[in-house]
C-alpha cells in the first residue's frame, strides 16, 4: 500500500504529513503531522465497515489519498497554527 509523506513550508516553519495504512490489525488509515521531528497531532479514518468489500485495497487507497490532503488542507487554514507559536 502506497503511503504519502509532504513536506508543506507554513508561514515559516515546516510541517511534515505522513500518511499510511495502518494495515489489516488495527483496520484504519492514519496521518502524522509533525514540527521539527515531533508529532504535533494525527488524524485518523476508519475503513472497518468496508472489511468485507472486494475492492478493499482501492477504498484503502483512496481514503489515504483523502485523509493526506484532508490534512494539508487544514494546515493552510490555520487549525495547526497554534503549534507554531
Amino acid at each position: 500500500m502506497e503511503g504519502y509523506n509532504t513536506a508543506i513550508e507554513y508561514k515559516g516553519h515546516t510541517l511534515m504529513v505522513q500518511t499510511q495504512d495502518k494495515g489489516p490489525s488495527f483496520n484504519y488509515v492514519e496521518s502524522l503531522i509533525y514540527l521539527a521531528g515531533r508529532i504535533i497531532s494525527s488524524k485518523r479514518a476508519s475503513y472497518s465497515s468496508h472489511l468485507n468489500e472486494p475492492n478493499l485495497q482501492e477504498i484503502i487507497q483512496k481514503l489515504v489519498e483523502e485523509l493526506h490532503a484532508d490534512v494539508l488542507d487544514e494546515i493552510v487554514e490555520g487549525k495547526y497554527d497554534k503549534f507554531l507559536e
